[in-house]
This record gives C-alpha cells, sequence and structure tokens, in this order.
C-alpha cells in the first residue's frame, strides 16, 4: 500500500494552508487597495492554484471569486508557530493597507481551489 505525504494536485486544481481572512467586507477592502474591486464586484482577480511568493497577500478561490484571501504558510510553519504567523499577517495588512483586521478574524485555512 502506498501512503501520500503533503499535498496532492492534478491540472484542475491545487491545495493550500494559508494564514487569512474569509470575511467578505475585509477581502473587499483589501481588493479595492489593490485595484482588483470596484463597482461593487471583482475585477481581473487571479486566484492562485500554487503560491510562488510565501510573503504575498494572495486571492484563494475558483472562476475568479474568492474564498478566502491569505498568506502560504506551508514552509513558514516549520520555524513559526500559528499565533506568530497570523499577528504577521495583521502587521503586512496594516503596514500594506492600512487596514486592521481582529486577531479573531484570522485563521487557518485550507482546502482546494481549481478551474472546474
Amino acid at each position: 500500500m502506498k501512503y501520500r505525504n503533503g499535498f496532492v494536485s492534478n491540472s484542475s486544481s491545487s491545495s493550500f494552508v494559508i494564514v487569512g481572512v474569509s470575511d467578505d467586507n475585509i477581502m473587499k477592502q483589501i481588493a479595492e487597495k489593490d485595484g482588483k474591486f470596484q463597482d461593487g464586484e471583482y475585477q481581473e482577480i487571479n486566484c492562485d492554484y500554487g503560491v510562488d511568493d510565501t510573503n504575498a497577500i494572495d486571492y484563494y478561490g475558483s472562476y475568479g471569486e474568492p474564498y478566502y484571501m491569505g498568506i502560504d504558510i506551508s514552509e513558514k510553519l516549520e520555524k513559526k508557530i500559528l499565533p506568530e504567523i497570523r499577528k504577521e499577517f495583521q502587521q503586512k495588512v496594516k503596514e500594506e493597507y492600512g487596514i486592521e483586521i481582529p486577531l479573531d478574524k484570522i485563521k487557518l485555512h485550507y482546502g482546494e481551489v481549481g478551474d472546474g
């Protein structure tokens, strides 16, 4: 019997583990600052299916609609604990976007996103 460790993906989907937000109001505020939310809808959102930059705040979802916004923590968990990473995300959003997110809104999210 074979066992698989880590994330498994195929060409239409990808697994992820992030620290970030799923609150629609907070995501819209961040997207507005990015110029990605205008006239009541998301504009040109490229939801990530495997992030290259673990320090970037990225959108995770399908069909251009984000379900989550956060930072990839797959490598960070080897050196930091979750509360530290949550505070890091909070500080990053405050510095880059001027938005203060309460720590209780910043959570671990994981799952799979894909094109169909």
